[in-house]
């Protein structure tokens, strides 16, 4: 549960402009998951019009029951805008892979990383992040699922003028973030687009690439961040973002 909100919070620009707009949840109850499994209908299988499992405007699978799930919302008018998963497979399920093994086995660099020698336990995957529609109005977020479009730039300048800073995606993926350090998983993956990561590590965040790109629901590579590296770098975030994150962790776990 999240803990008391320290007083230097409200110093903090990037906090306060996110708590003005934005609430963010670990999404366990089944009225919340809902809220999560109807955005996702409403961004995959409407929008972007993939074949995915979906019933009663809900879009759910197999991996659902193994994920912590956050749910991002709009104060003002009430909306649910985003969603994220981390899928963590117990090590006792051995005929379930995590969704990047299945999907993007033959493209991944063996001398990084060998599906086969791959312990379920270690390792955790991002996966399902949406945005609606309404809130990827950003230059080039509007063909974005997840709402982050490849020209992110994060200066300190930038940070303070706290109306230019995208919360939407970087409190999606900082939380997906949080969610990870938060487990005893050694790994995290995520198969997305290269211009995506590409403007998460303006956050700071140093994703590595351990596959070729693939068609994955579009041209997609793997790529993952270590217990160590994501600690190294959170470490290293200017102060404004370092807490911001702690905010964003706060809520989630």
């Amino acid at each position: 549960m999240s803990s008391a909100i320290p007083s230097e919070d409200s110093s903090n620009v990037l906090i306060q402009g996110f708590k003005q707009y934005f609430n963010i949840q670990r999404a366990e109850s089944p009225d919340v998951l809902k809220d999560v499994y109807k955005i996702r209908y409403g961004v995959y299988c409407k929008e972007f019009g993939f074949d995915l499992p979906s019933h009663h405007g809900q879009e759910r699978d197999e991996f659902d029951r193994y994920s912590n799930h956050c749910l991002l919302t709009h104060k003002v008018s009430g909306k649910n805008v985003g969603c994220i998963r981390v899928i963590s497979l117990p090590e006792t399920n051995k005929e379930m892979t995590l969704p990047f093994i299945t999907h993007c086995a033959g493209s991944l660099y063996r001398d990084q990383v060998d599906p086969s020698a791959i312990n379920p336990d270690d390792v955790c995957e991002i996966s399902r992040v949406a945005v609606v529609s309404e809130f990827r109005r950003r230059p080039g977020e509007q063909s974005s699922k997840d709402g982050l479009a490849g020209n992110l730039k994060v200066s300190n300048k930038e940070i303070e003028q706290t109306r230019r800073f995208p919360y939407i995606a970087p409190s999606l993926y900082l939380a997906a973030g949080a969610l990870f350090l938060a487990s005893s998983k050694k790994q995290i993956f995520v198969a997305t687009e290269p211009r995506l990561i590409s403007s998460l590590s303006m956050l700071g965040v140093r994703f590595h690439q351990v596959s070729e790109l693939t068609d994955y629901h579009g041209q997609r590579a793997v790529y993952y961040f270590s217990r160590q590296s994501i600690q190294e770098d959170i470490a290293a975030m200017p102060t404004l973002l370092n807490d911001f994150y702690h905010y964003i962790e706060r809520q989630v776990t």
